[in-house]
């Protein structure tokens, strides 16, 4: 950089400095009479404050707004590419599946974090927050519950046998990103108390099943 200057400057030519990008405007909303937690905005959006002691608010679908001094405004959430997992980064350490998070006074928060505190509740001693189809990026209310650690462990188990069966045999009906939360959750009570090999011979089954409907 210091020799693009020096070379401008021989030349006779002037340095073009960036210009400042301007904030952008704030948000107009007005206060929930019934909740003071919750906002509202101009074309009915409603927002959840998670934290009493931070100015931070979660819409259902899963948007971030800030309110400070300077008005509301939309927070940028930070992912992770799936192209960059298990590269290297300048510390040595190699980039995994992270969650999705806000930068906000300093302090990171994830997002699917936030959207449960304002939306549901608070989690317990032993509970853990379950993506539903199992896409962590995917942080929407519809696609979040409260589950034990174990239930959430066994959920992923299924997730992860239907994800595998659903690419080897080129089979997407079986993809728990192509079905409705009522179908995954209603999936789950049907192999609860079950062994792995009696899951993995249902999914089989159903699996055997849809290639004879395609002939």
């Amino acid at each position: 950089m210091r020799r693009k200057k020096l070379r401008a400057e021989r030349q006779g030519s002037r340095v073009k400095k960036r210009r400042p990008k301007k904030p952008r405007k704030p948000l107009r909303y007005k206060q929930d009479p019934n909740d003071p937690k919750q906002l509202i905005l101009r074309n009915g959006t409603r927002l959840r404050r998670s934290y009493d002691d931070v100015d931070l608010y979660t819409t259902e679908n899963e948007r971030i707004y800030s309110l400070t001094r300077y008005g509301l405004r939309p927070l940028k959430i930070q992912r992770i590419k799936k192209r960059n997992y298990g590269k290297k980064t300048r510390s040595g350490t190699t980039q995994g599946q992270r969650y999705p998070y806000i930068m906000f006074r300093g302090h990171k928060y994830e997002v699917h974090v936030l959207v449960t505190l304002a939306w549901l509740r608070a989690r317990e001693s032993g509970e853990e927050i379950d993506h539903i189809n199992g896409n962590i990026d995917d942080c929407r209310l519809i696609n979040l519950r409260i589950i034990s650690a174990e239930e959430n462990d066994r959920c992923a188990g299924i997730l992860r046998r239907l994800r595998n069966a659903s690419v080897k045999y080129n089979l997407p009906e079986l993809n728990p990103l192509n079905t409705s939360r009522e179908e995954l959750i209603e999936r789950f009570e049907r192999y609860k108390g079950l062994s792995n090999k009696q899951i993995a011979r249902d999914i089989r089954m159903e699996m055997n099943k849809v290639l004879l409907d395609r002939i």
